[in-house]
Protein backbone atom coordinates (compact mmCIF):
# COMPACT_ATOMS: atom_id res chain seq x y z
CA UNK A 1 0.00 0.00 0.00
CA UNK A 2 1.43 3.39 -0.72
CA UNK A 3 -0.27 6.64 0.04
CA UNK A 4 0.08 10.05 -1.62
CA UNK A 5 -1.19 13.32 -1.96
CA UNK A 6 -4.01 13.27 -4.36
CA UNK A 7 -3.98 15.27 -7.55
CA UNK A 8 -6.93 16.30 -10.45
CA UNK A 9 -5.57 12.84 -12.02
CA UNK A 10 -7.14 10.46 -9.26
CA UNK A 11 -10.73 12.46 -9.69
CA UNK A 12 -12.69 9.70 -11.80
CA UNK A 13 -11.50 7.02 -8.96
CA UNK A 14 -11.99 9.18 -6.35
CA UNK A 15 -15.79 9.59 -7.22
CA UNK A 16 -16.63 6.09 -8.53
CA UNK A 17 -14.95 5.33 -4.52
CA UNK A 18 -17.76 8.21 -3.43
CA UNK A 19 -20.51 6.25 -5.06
CA UNK A 20 -20.12 3.38 -4.16
CA UNK A 21 -19.38 4.04 -0.33
CA UNK A 22 -22.73 6.90 0.44
CA UNK A 23 -24.90 5.27 -1.74
CA UNK A 24 -27.54 7.98 -1.74
CA UNK A 25 -25.28 11.25 -0.94
CA UNK A 26 -21.99 10.97 -2.65
CA UNK A 27 -20.81 14.56 -3.07
CA UNK A 28 -21.25 15.65 -7.08
CA UNK A 29 -18.26 15.46 -9.56
CA UNK A 30 -17.67 18.95 -9.00
CA UNK A 31 -17.31 19.39 -5.41
CA UNK A 32 -14.36 16.42 -5.67
CA UNK A 33 -12.44 18.22 -8.26
CA UNK A 34 -12.48 21.41 -6.10
CA UNK A 35 -11.17 19.87 -3.39
CA UNK A 36 -8.01 18.44 -5.70
CA UNK A 37 -7.79 21.40 -7.62
CA UNK A 38 -7.48 24.02 -4.21
CA UNK A 39 -4.22 23.17 -2.92
CA UNK A 40 -4.16 26.64 -0.41
CA UNK A 41 -5.90 25.09 2.37
CA UNK A 42 -6.97 21.55 1.05
CA UNK A 43 -5.47 18.35 1.25
CA UNK A 44 -6.54 15.04 0.01
CA UNK A 45 -4.21 11.93 0.91
CA UNK A 46 -5.02 8.75 -1.30
CA UNK A 47 -3.85 5.40 -0.80
CA UNK A 48 -3.70 2.98 -3.13
CA UNK A 49 -2.39 -0.61 -3.66
CA UNK A 50 -1.39 -1.57 -7.37
CA UNK A 51 -1.73 1.58 -8.37
CA UNK A 52 -5.54 1.36 -7.94
CA UNK A 53 -6.78 3.95 -5.54
CA UNK A 54 -8.10 2.24 -2.78
CA UNK A 55 -9.51 5.20 -0.25
CA UNK A 56 -8.77 8.65 0.25
CA UNK A 57 -9.42 11.67 2.66
CA UNK A 58 -9.93 15.15 2.41
CA UNK A 59 -8.74 17.83 5.23
CA UNK A 60 -9.42 21.60 4.91
CA UNK A 61 -6.27 23.51 6.90
CA UNK A 62 -7.31 26.58 9.17
CA UNK A 63 -4.78 28.35 11.61
CA UNK A 64 -4.41 25.05 14.19
CA UNK A 65 -7.44 23.36 13.18
CA UNK A 66 -7.58 20.87 10.45
CA UNK A 67 -11.38 20.04 9.40
CA UNK A 68 -10.93 15.95 8.03
CA UNK A 69 -14.39 16.83 5.28
CA UNK A 70 -14.91 13.19 3.83
CA UNK A 71 -12.76 9.96 4.08
CA UNK A 72 -13.37 6.44 2.47
CA UNK A 73 -12.34 3.15 1.31
CA UNK A 74 -14.01 1.14 -0.87
CA UNK A 75 -16.49 -1.52 0.20
CA UNK A 76 -14.30 -4.50 -0.73
CA UNK A 77 -11.41 -3.17 1.43
CA UNK A 78 -12.89 -2.77 4.27
CA UNK A 79 -12.14 -3.70 7.96
CA UNK A 80 -8.83 -4.89 6.73
CA UNK A 81 -7.34 -1.56 8.15
CA UNK A 82 -6.79 0.42 5.30
CA UNK A 83 -8.89 3.43 7.08
CA UNK A 84 -6.68 3.09 10.02
CA UNK A 85 -3.71 3.33 8.14
CA UNK A 86 -4.97 6.57 6.48
CA UNK A 87 -6.25 8.19 9.40
CA UNK A 88 -2.25 7.73 11.16
CA UNK A 89 -0.66 8.58 8.57
CA UNK A 90 -3.13 11.92 8.11
CA UNK A 91 -2.13 12.59 11.69
CA UNK A 92 1.24 11.61 11.71
CA UNK A 93 1.81 14.32 9.23
CA UNK A 94 -0.41 17.32 11.24
CA UNK A 95 1.25 19.92 13.02
CA UNK A 96 1.84 20.14 17.15
CA UNK A 97 -0.84 21.88 18.78
CA UNK A 98 -3.87 21.47 16.18
CA UNK A 99 -7.18 20.26 16.95
CA UNK A 100 -8.60 17.75 14.00
CA UNK A 101 -12.46 17.82 13.77
CA UNK A 102 -14.83 15.89 11.99
CA UNK A 103 -18.78 15.04 11.92
CA UNK A 104 -19.66 11.65 10.98
CA UNK A 105 -23.15 10.05 10.19
CA UNK A 106 -24.29 9.16 13.98
CA UNK A 107 -25.68 5.46 12.68
CA UNK A 108 -21.65 5.21 10.78
CA UNK A 109 -20.78 2.99 13.88
CA UNK A 110 -17.58 1.47 11.68
CA UNK A 111 -16.32 5.06 11.14
CA UNK A 112 -17.31 6.18 14.53
CA UNK A 113 -15.40 3.19 16.34
CA UNK A 114 -12.25 3.85 14.25
CA UNK A 115 -11.84 7.53 15.31
CA UNK A 116 -13.13 6.36 19.11
CA UNK A 117 -9.97 4.14 18.87
CA UNK A 118 -7.77 6.87 17.41
CA UNK A 119 -8.71 9.02 20.39
CA UNK A 120 -11.18 11.48 18.91
CA UNK A 121 -14.34 12.58 21.33
CA UNK A 122 -17.36 13.63 20.77
CA UNK A 123 -18.38 16.92 21.58
CA UNK A 124 -21.71 18.21 20.02
CA UNK A 125 -24.37 17.13 17.91
CA UNK A 126 -25.88 18.45 15.06
CA UNK A 127 -29.19 17.43 14.53
CA UNK A 128 -30.91 16.46 11.29
CA UNK A 129 -27.11 17.79 9.70
CA UNK A 130 -27.66 15.42 6.50
CA UNK A 131 -29.62 15.92 3.59
CA UNK A 132 -31.84 12.52 4.74
CA UNK A 133 -32.13 14.11 8.24
CA UNK A 134 -29.70 12.43 9.92
CA UNK A 135 -27.54 14.08 12.79
CA UNK A 136 -24.21 14.03 12.89
CA UNK A 137 -21.94 12.92 15.59
CA UNK A 138 -18.79 16.18 15.30
CA UNK A 139 -15.48 14.52 17.04
CA UNK A 140 -12.21 16.34 17.63
CA UNK A 141 -8.81 15.34 18.54
CA UNK A 142 -5.84 17.47 20.13
CA UNK A 143 -2.52 16.57 18.59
Amino acid sequence: MIIRIGSINDLNQIYQIEQLCFLGSPWPLKMIQQELLDKNDRKTWIIESDKIIVGYCMVRLVPKEIHLINMAVIPSQQKMGIGQKLLNHFLDNTPPKTSVFLEVKRSNFPAINLYLNTGFEEIAVHEKYYSDGEDAIVMCLKI
